[in-house]
């Protein structure tokens, strides 16, 4: 039986409203009693429109922002309970690719200094770590004849796979993946998707992927997690996610998604109604409820739970009840 490595349970995050000087007007609601789990050496998929709350809960698990409420175990340790000291001896076991590789990169720092810092940072043997630099050069993709350049030197693709060089270096238990791909050209994309799997592959990685881009979701992903306004509305494997969606809402992203096939490119596209709800003051029920055809007068009171409606497929919806 495989373990589950990362273990996340009621998760919210509140941002407080108000300037630095002014009285705090409320909170706006970013992530609300999120749970999701994640297998050893498997991928977990977060998609949803800007706003849902996709980063803010990988920045969350990485302990990059403080939750507002939550248990996050990781390898049987909880995050939420460690102190600075603590945390920081734990983030060997964690690693992050940003969406947007020249900004993540630090522009004064050769590719050799960059790798190096981690190595440094977590007491890696000295003697060992210029030959650690060089295995996980190679695994990406570039050679050592980069190591004295500077990331400006290098393309998107180049500068993406530093960065994941990077986050692999110290062999973490978790990575977590923030949109690695949307800002690079298109013909790059797919070589970053494959090293990204044959890393996986090698090394046993444990990835935590958010994308907003189905396509991508679905050639990477062993599960996909939907999140509509800070909560996650439907979970399940990737074939099924695909096949037999439930959830409005994931009907609706779907029938959004460009369809690389001419026979079914006019196919009738599901347009939602309606204002996307306040994250700022949520009302009672469903979040989706005032933009679904199908909603009910309980979908105005009541949150739907989070139900198994089949194997290995949850779905929070009162047509599933």
């Amino acid at each position: 039986m495989n373990k589950k490595i990362l273990e996340v349970k009621g998760l919210k995050k509140y941002f407080p409203l108000g300037g630095f000087f002014s009285r705090k007007r409320g909170f706006l609601h970013a992530v609300n009693n999120v749970c999701f789990s994640i297998t050893r050496g498997e991928t977990l998929g977060l998609v949803g429109k800007s706003g849902s709350g996709k980063t803010t809960i990988g920045r969350v698990v990485l302990r990059l922002i403080e939750p507002t409420a939550s248990e996050i175990n990781l390898d049987g340790i909880n995050l939420v309970k460690l102190n600075g000291r603590e945390i920081q001896r734990t983030r060997r076991k964690m690693g992050v690719v940003f969406q947007d590789p020249k900004a993540s990169l630090n522009p004064r720092m050769t590719v050799k200094e960059i790798l190096h810092r981690p190595l440094a940072i977590h007491d890696f043997p000295k003697r060992e770590r210029l030959d650690r630099i060089l295995d996980v050069l190679e695994s990406v993709g570039l050679e050592p004849g980069h190591l004295g350049r500077y990331p400006h030197e290098f393309s998107g693709d180049q500068q993406q796979r530093i960065s994941v060089a990077r986050a692999i270096i110290l062999n973490p238990d978790l990575i977590v993946l923030d949109e690695p791909t949307s800002a690079l050209d298109v013909s790059v994309q797919a070589k970053i998707l494959n090293l990204l799997t044959d890393l996986q592959r090698e090394f046993k990685l444990t990835y935590l992927f958010i994308s907003h881009n189905l396509t991508v979701i679905q050639y990477i992903c062993d599960w996909v997690a939907v999140m509509y306004l800070g909560k996650i509305v439907e979970l399940t494997k990737n074939e099924r996610f695909f096949e037999i969606m439930k959830h409005p809402y994931t009907i609706s992203l779907l029938s959004a998604a460009p369809i690389p096939d001419p026979k079914r490119r006019y196919e009738e596209k599901i347009l939602l109604a309606g204002e996307i709800p306040s994250p700022i003051n949520p009302h009672p029920g469903c979040r989706f409820h005032p933009r679904c055809s199908h909603r009910m007068e309980v979908c105005k009171r009541e949150q739907p739970d989070f139900t198994e409606v089949e194997k290995d497929h949850s779905v929070a919806c009162y047509l599933y009840h």
